[in-house]
């Protein structure tokens, strides 16, 4: 069975959380890699190519700057995605290595390639579940998959493909919000993005909360 290639995004690829994260996608038969992240707790991180920090529109939109650290989880999505780009990828998994992956992670990533390239990106958890639309079941009915009318919130695990990569890059040069939220308002550089239900992945951090705030609401029939 053939997977999408993962790539971890971790400060610290021999810490605990990651290490572990690294020894479920290889019992799963996922191959993965870390993706180094980007340090903003100590400063201002340097910015490359085509980054341009736009603070002027940070502030109209947001009435504040962006933190450090915001600009440093941004640049690491980023850069993970525009190397994933160079090297001609078809497909990218990108996880945050504060996530744990469900039983079923590898085998519902690998019918992801087979999604019509309209799924430009698949989110694979979401901290906010809002109004979605039931598009089709996968992985022989186990598992849905949704198209959001509202961002899900939270950057935790995502698939992208080639097409994805490409719209993502062009319009996220440019930085004046959390990564985050430049997901959550897909509709303004028309990424299509749809997600998985159950999810593939949950967030350790919160491990009380999580379920919580993803209870889901009922699903609009496609």
């Amino acid at each position: 069975m053939t997977h999408i290639p993962c790539w971890i995004i971790s400060l610290n690829p021999v810490s605990e959380m990651a290490t572990t994260l690294s020894t479920a996608l290889t019992a799963q038969g996922v191959a993965h890699e870390f993706f180094p992240a980007v340090d903003g707790r100590q400063g201002m991180p340097a910015l490359q190519g085509r980054e341009h920090l736009d603070t002027p529109r940070t502030l109209r939109r947001h009435k504040r700057n962006l933190t450090s650290s915001e600009v440093g989880c941004y640049l690491a999505h980023y850069r993970a995605i525009n190397k994933a780009f160079e090297q001609g990828l078809e497909h990218i998994c990108i996880l945050e290595d504060d996530v744990a992956l469900e039983p079923d992670f590898a085998r519902v990533l690998a019918e992801l390639p087979g999604l019509p390239e309209d799924c430009e990106m698949v989110r694979l958890m979401g901290l906010r579940i809002r109004q979605r639309k039931l598009v089709s079941s996968i992985a022989g009915g186990t598992h849905n998959l949704v198209r959001p009318r509202r961002g899900w919130l939270g950057t935790q695990g995502y698939v992208l493909n080639r097409r994805g990569m490409q719209k993502f890059l062009d319009h996220a040069a440019n930085i004046f919000e959390p990564i985050d939220k430049v997901l959550d308002h897909f509709w303004e550089f028309d990424l299509r993005i749809y997600g998985i239900e159950p999810h593939l992945i949950y967030e350790l951090e919160h491990p009380s909360s999580i379920k919580n705030r993803c209870r889901f609401p009922t699903l609009e029939s496609p």
